[in-house]
């Protein structure tokens, strides 16, 4: 990762602490030959799509993805209870992104709760 985006998982991670919502990071840098892959996989290779571009903000070093634990085991479970007073640990993950000036993925059109990258 660039260093601005260094200081600010770092930062993000001592958030998440505070908050206390485990996660890992799963991604941060990505080469272009491995963001091909991803691009691939679920059109020419086996496997579900994973991603819509080529031109990732983790291929500049200006992104990462995370994953919230459960019982020490990565999550990616976004739903909201069916009576709505639960807010998902993705949500709150969110929140604090964008409270530190990233933009967060789970906004998007096509939701990435995971994601996390910089404002530019």
């Amino acid at each position: 990762m660039i260093p601005s985006m260094q200081v600010l998982a770092k930062e993000f991670a001592v958030r998440m602490a505070s908050a206390g919502i485990p996660f890992m990071f799963t991604c941060t840098y990505r080469s272009s030959e491995e963001q091909s892959a991803l691009y691939a996989q679920g059109r020419i290779n086996p496997g579900r799509i994973v991603t819509w571009t080529l031109k990732s903000k983790h291929c500049e070093g200006k992104a990462f993805d995370i994953a919230i634990l459960k019982d020490g085991k990565p999550t990616w479970d976004v739903k909201v209870s069916v009576d709505g007073d639960t807010i998902p640990d993705y949500e709150e993950a969110g929140k604090i992104g964008e409270a530190l000036g990233l933009v967060w993925g789970g906004r998007w059109k096509t939701p990435d709760c995971p994601h996390f990258q910089v404002k530019e």
